[in-house]
């Protein structure tokens, strides 16, 4: 399921951008935390690891299926995200090797840090796996 707004990849720079806009309504905010609703850190998670499937699957020559998370190694979320703000993220892919591909993201909402995170996705089989560590970027 697609989460965010928009994603815009650059395949060539190893990056890509991905916006979220939290409109007061939406559902999550419902129980997170009611009078004082702020943007689930998970879903900021998931709005970069969106943006990081889209970004890998952008750089390979062969497509790669349903990447899913294999490790987060770093979550730091540094500031609320509440209704009517925009979150941006933005995601710096590292390596690829063995099927898997990590990446760096940080969030944003306008101009100012509220999120950071490393993590690795994994392809979804070993048919995309060795295709991936195959025939992917590894220029950086």
């Amino acid at each position: 399921m697609k989460w965010v707004d928009e994603i815009v990849v650059d395949a060539a720079g190893g990056r890509a951008e991905a916006s979220l806009y939290v409109s007061a309504d939406a559902a999550y905010l419902a129980d997170h935390f009611p009078g004082w609703p702020t943007l689930p850190g998970l879903l900021m998670l998931e709005t970069a690891v969106q943006a990081a499937a889209a970004l890998w699957q952008a750089d390979c020559t062969w497509p790669i299926s349903d990447p899913w998370m294999d490790r987060l190694e770093e979550l730091k979320i540094t500031r609320r995200v509440v209704p009517s703000e925009t979150l941006i993220v933005l995601v710096q892919l590292k390596a690829v090797e063995e099927g898997t591909a990590s990446f760096a993201a940080r969030g944003l909402v306008a101009g100012e840090s509220c999120m950071r995170a490393r993590f690795r996705l994994r392809a979804a089989s070993a048919m995309d796996a060795a295709l991936a560590t195959c025939r992917c970027s590894t220029r950086r």
